[in-house]
């Protein structure tokens, strides 16, 4: 009896701590994520953005010389996947793109249907297009054919080291 008094509460309050400590940690996330100060609209002028470090690098003068499709393309390559550290072209995620009288249209899929990042992928390649000067861009999401590690472009493998 004296045995389990010994090994016991010790271990009842080791796992106590444990438990408090973990739900603090939910607690303080979820604190710093409703922060009521935080703004979110914050978007930092051109020599801000390109005097961070890991900023996007500014877009190349040969762009000009580029198709519509091509354009698009170029401006995809900014948006990233957050959970991968790749951009959603050379993930293989962009299926097609086409631009015509003003309208962008881009089909487009995640690595799988239950991907928790696609309203976020989305936004950001809608975003991305409206700030490049294409208004008003149609994202779709399609499932065929589905996504495979196989489409990941050569650059992109190189990057993640396949």
């Amino acid at each position: 009896m004296l045995y389990y008094l010994l090994v016991g509460i010790p271990i009842l309050v080791f796992l106590g701590i444990l438990y408090a400590n973990r739900k603090q940690a939910r607690v303080t996330a979820l604190a710093e994520l409703s922060e009521p100060n935080v703004d979110l609209s914050y978007r930092p002028t051109a020599t801000e953005r390109h005097d961070e470090p890991g900023a996007p690098k500014p877009r190349d003068p040969m762009l000009a010389r580029l198709t519509t499709e091509e354009l698009v393309i170029e401006v995809l390559k900014e948006c990233q996947d957050p959970e991968i550290p790749l951009n959603i072209v050379d993930l293989g995620l962009v299926y097609d793109v086409r631009a015509a009288k003003g309208e962008v249209t881009v089909k487009m899929s995640m690595t799988t249907p239950d991907c928790p990042s696609h309203h976020t992928i989305t936004q950001d390649v809608r975003a991305k297009l409206e700030d490049a000067g294409f208004p008003n861009p149609q994202v779709e999401l399609v499932w065929d054919p589905p996504w495979t590690p196989h489409r990941i472009s050569e650059d992109g493998k190189k990057k993640l080291g396949m």
